[in-house]
């Protein structure tokens, strides 16, 4: 039964089921023989601060069968729900979890099913500080197998394993938004890019009162570096054309540091037809 366990420590409930996350596998866990969830426990989830957009991406990898006590089980889906006492699985005020294209949601409980890989992502603007620890109920559904299990399970099928299971060792830390000098912030700033979807090209568009060395950068989903460049601003309106033709759609964070300023924003590249 410890190895259910195991398979299953980091299966994620995901909020906003009427939206799909602009996600992306990551190709190492995908290919590895682990289940469960990346990132791990042991890596933990990327921290965020007040005011500033944050991005994670989540991989899923739900198993197609276990054994136990000589048994096989065909695992048809795995149930996640928010534990009694708390609210959207104590995520930080201002972000929410939008699941991949396979998971489906009914009445607040989100259904993994089983032998599937999906995606999923931790978004939004963090608005207050802290350290929160996530907490998810975690149900699996599974079909006794006297041979193999089919590659496609019935995702309604199936009987409850054992009693629900609370995983809570994932932690979000949001820090505090740093002190800043009065004539630099977001709304003097005033960072953006159009058009916002995009493909091929897009501008980059900031407003600073001085001439000064400011850095780019952009960020995919994995939280990979994709792009870094040193600009150099002028007074008033500035603006940075990025040509993102030869990379992957899907979203993508970009911020701008400014002397001791760094303002953020998010944009998605439509995919190639």
């Amino acid at each position: 039964m410890k190895k259910i366990y195991i398979l299953l420590l980091s299966v994620v409930i995901f909020r906003a089921a009427a939206q799909v996350a602009s996600c992306t596998l990551d190709p190492t866990f995908i290919s590895s023989n682990k289940k469960g969830i990346w990132p791990d426990s042991a890596t933990n989830f990327i921290s965020g601060t007040v005011g500033q957009p944050y991005m994670q991406n989540l991989t899923v990898k739900v198993p197609l069968d276990t054994v136990s006590g000589g048994f096989t089980f065909c695992f048809n889906r795995v149930e996640v729900s928010t534990p009694n006492g708390y609210t959207n699985f104590n995520l930080p005020a201002g972000l929410s979890m939008l699941a991949g294209n396979n998971v489906t949601i009914a009445s607040g409980t989100y259904k993994f099913p089983g032998n599937a890989n999906t995606c999923a992502l931790l978004s939004g603007t963090p608005t207050t500080a802290g350290s929160y620890t996530i907490q998810f109920k975690v149900q699996p559904y599974v079909t006794p197998s006297g041979g193999s299990c089919g590659a496609s399970p019935n995702v309604s099928g199936g009987s409850a394993l054992t009693s629900p299971t609370t995983l809570n060792y994932y932690i979000i830390n949001i820090l505090a938004a740093a002190g800043i000098k009065e004539e630099v912030s977001a709304k003097t700033i005033n960072l953006s890019n159009a058009p916002n979807p995009f493909s091929g090209k897009t501008q980059i568009r900031f407003t600073v009162k001085d001439e000064a060395s400011a850095k780019l950068t952009v960020y995919n989903v994995l939280g990979s570096k994709i792009l870094e460049e040193k600009i150099r601003t002028t007074p008033g309106d500035n603006s940075y054309e990025l040509d993102a033709a030869d990379w992957s759609g899907g979203m993508y964070l970009y911020t701008l540091q400014y002397k001791n300023y760094t303002a953020s924003g998010r944009m998605v590249i439509n995919p190639a037809r």
